[in-house]
């Protein structure tokens, strides 16, 4: 791996750890699809995943009051049903088809979304299924985020609320990903040195994330959920086609 890469990747990582700062999401959505861009999908996705543990498990100590409990079991539970699935895709189905697909979706669900598709009745069903998917693409992409979000979009959860519950939910379902990701062989080298080296520069983007985020609630807040996906979508489906 050369310095170029190592120091693009260890920045990425800075720059998710600030944006999942101010809009409780984000880490992995932007990072791996980004890392991807200069060394292999798998070692993006364990150092990327790792990196992540920390980064949560930090972030919860600051939001853990505003956890919507109830929604946190309904996601927490399916995806850990789902994680098994998600392994299965990883080693048979093709990545950058995979990265193509999942980026195309997300476009198209978070335009549904603006367009007027958040207003329709939530029911609790919805956060299942998120939850469950998000279980699958938690071991199979690293990028597990989109369907939480989504679900917690419906739902109309506070920002404060949507931050912390999906927080938590990155806090239980990141350490068991790295314990399938173990069991499959995955773990590099150069995953675990990335993700160490990560750590300051993980405090540094917390550090001015959680300043920027007293200015960013209700609509800026809904418009920054938004620009969010679209954005992880289309890094996601380029990220798979340049591949």
């Amino acid at each position: 791996m050369s310095t170029a890469a190592i120091v693009w990747c260890l920045g990425v990582m800075m720059l998710a750890a600030l944006v999942q700062s101010v809009g409780g999401f984000g880490f992995a959505l932007l990072a791996v699809p980004l890392a991807a861009i200069v060394i292999d999908l798998t070692t993006a996705v364990i150092a990327v995943s790792i990196a992540s543990v920390f980064n949560v498990a930090t972030l919860v100590l600051r939001v853990y009051k505003d956890i919507d409990r109830a929604t946190a079991v309904r996601f927490n539970v399916p995806a850990l049903l789902g994680m098994p699935f998600g392994l299965v895709i990883l080693a048979m189905v093709n990545q950058e088809l995979l990265k193509i697909v999942l980026g195309a979706l997300i476009v198209v669900a978070t335009i549904a979304l603006m367009r007027g598709a958040g207003n329709l009745r939530h029911h609790h069903w919805v956060d299942v299924l998120a939850g469950w998917l998000s279980g699958v693409l938690s071991t199979s992409t690293g990028t597990n985020g989109p369907p939480l979000v989504l679900a917690a979009q419906m739902a109309k959860l506070s920002p404060p609320a949507f931050r912390a519950t999906l927080t938590f939910t990155f806090l239980v379902s990141g350490p068991v990903s790295l314990v399938f990701f173990g069991f499959a062989g995955y773990f590099s080298r150069a995953a675990l040195l990335l993700a160490g080296g990560s750590i300051p520069l993980i405090i540094i983007g917390q550090y001015f994330g959680l300043r920027l985020r007293k200015h960013v609630n209700g609509k800026r807040f809904e418009r920054l959920v938004y620009l969010l996906l679209l954005l992880s979508g289309l890094s996601v489906g380029i990220s798979g086609a340049l591949s």
